[in-house]
């Protein structure tokens, strides 16, 4: 199975989690997080979807009873199986771009209408 290395370190990546997890994988050296590069995801989507326009444009003949479903069937697997193999031969990888930190809601001084509204409060 082919390998990629990190960008940061140079340690090598197995392809098999970089093609299973595009959008974060770890690098085992330096647990930096990595990503596949845009330009290789988009050569394997185009060459699954023109896979799966092939399979599905040959299987559209079909007069058996699951005519209208094998045609599908055969896109979806051909999309499948041709853009996992062609993300391990191009995948690239880069560092992936941190997260941004979700910053805690901060409660208001004053009590907004909608708890009010209920005919709650006003109690004498």
């Amino acid at each position: 199975m082919a390998v990629r290395a990190c960008p940061h370190c140079g340690a090598e990546v197995a392809i098999t989690g970089v093609v299973a997890f595009t959008n974060g994988v770890d690098c085992p050296k330096c647990a930096v997080c990595l990503e596949v590069t845009p330009g290789a995801r988009t050569i394997s989507t185009l060459c699954g979807l023109a896979a799966g326009a092939i399979a599905w444009s040959l299987a559209s003949g079909s007069t058996s009873d699951l005519g209208g479903v094998l045609p599908t069937l055969y896109a979806f697997l051909a999309f499948g199986i041709v853009s996992a193999l062609v993300m391990m031969f191009t995948a690239a990888l880069r560092n992936a771009p941190a997260l941004p930190v979700p910053e805690p809601v901060h409660a208001s001084g004053h009590a907004s209408a909608g708890h009010d509204a209920g005919g709650h409060g006003g109690h004498h």
